[in-house]
This record gives structure tokens, sequence and C-alpha cells, in this order.
């Protein structure tokens, strides 16, 4: 019965402090990465298929620089495994 006349209790603030800030910038950092990598991915398959056919029509020496291309990505792609990997850790 107390509780209906008892006063009500100011709610607590809640404070954001640096940690959170910086927890927030590291899954924010994550979050940018997995989009780049879906980027890349979606590059990689894109160039894959294009240098399919450009071996088809005969033109070869596009067909080896847009792999050569590819195997760039691939790296950018490994780097951000490696980025992502290192976040999850922290």
């Amino acid at each position: 019965m107390g509780g209906l006349f008892s006063k009500k209790k100011p709610k607590k603030e809640s404070k954001i402090t640096e940690q959170d800030k910086a927890i927030l910038a590291l899954k924010q950092q994550r979050d940018k990465l997995k989009q780049y990598q879906k980027k890349i991915q979606l590059n990689l398959e894109k160039e894959r298929h294009v240098a399919k056919e450009l071996l088809k029509q005969g033109k070869k020496d596009k067909a080896m620089s847009l792999l050569k291309k590819k195997r760039v990505q691939e790296q950018l792609l490994n780097q951000t495994d490696g980025q992502l990997d290192n976040l999850e850790q922290m």
C-alpha cells in the first residue's frame, strides 16, 4: 500500500564513457570492413565472369589484365580479413 503515496525515484542518467565511445567506434569500423568485404567479393565475381567472356572472345590480354586486378583485390580481401580478426580480438 505504500506504493500509492511514495515519491517517484529520479531516473538515473546514463553517462556515456570514453570506453563506450571506443567500443562504438570499433563496432562501426567492423561494420564498415564487412561492407567493404562484400563490395570486393561482388567485384571479384563480376571480374571473373568478364574475364571468362573475354577469353571466349579471344581477348586474352584483356582477360589477363583483369585477372591481375582480381589478384590484387583478393589480397585486399585477405588484409580486411586480418583487420576484422584484430578488431574482434579487442
